[in-house]
């Protein structure tokens, strides 16, 4: 199971709560795969892609109106992750009848979600703590 500590908190509440309700659904998906169910996982894979990219373009709106100096690069960086998602998407559709498929689909969602929250999201948290301080 997935567990956001402190540690990767942006303490920017709106993306906080995304990410949380990411990792719960990544959670969801994996006691789906854990139980047996397979066959559940196209449609909650769908539902997570879903709000990974409203998360994703809620983030850059954030990152545009802050004046992040990194903006393009971290836009670039959610691009590459359309890519992952069309492959976690592929996995649960084979997820109801094949275990290679759900082994690949909880460890390419874990990663995935890491890969957001972890490495790319706390390369702006600094910059964002800054701007948020009152004058």
């Amino acid at each position: 199971m997935v567990e956001l500590t402190s540690s990767f908190k942006l303490d920017y509440e709106a993306l906080d709560r995304d990410h949380q309700s990411l990792a719960d659904q990544v959670n969801k998906i994996v006691k789906a795969i854990d139980n047996d169910e397979g066959d559940k996982c196209e449609d909650l894979v769908n539902d997570f892609v879903k709000a990974a990219k409203s998360h994703f373009a809620k983030e850059e709106a954030l990152l545009v109106k802050v004046g992040f100096p990194n903006v393009e690069g971290h836009q670039a960086h959610h691009k590459s992750l359309n890519t992952k998602m069309d492959h976690l998407i592929e996995f649960s559709k084979m997820a109801g009848q094949n275990q290679m498929a759900c082994e690949s689909l909880r460890k390419e969602l874990v990663y995935f979600l890491m890969d957001d929250v972890i490495t790319a999201d706390m390369d702006f948290k600094n910059f964002i703590e800054e701007k948020s301080k009152p004058e």
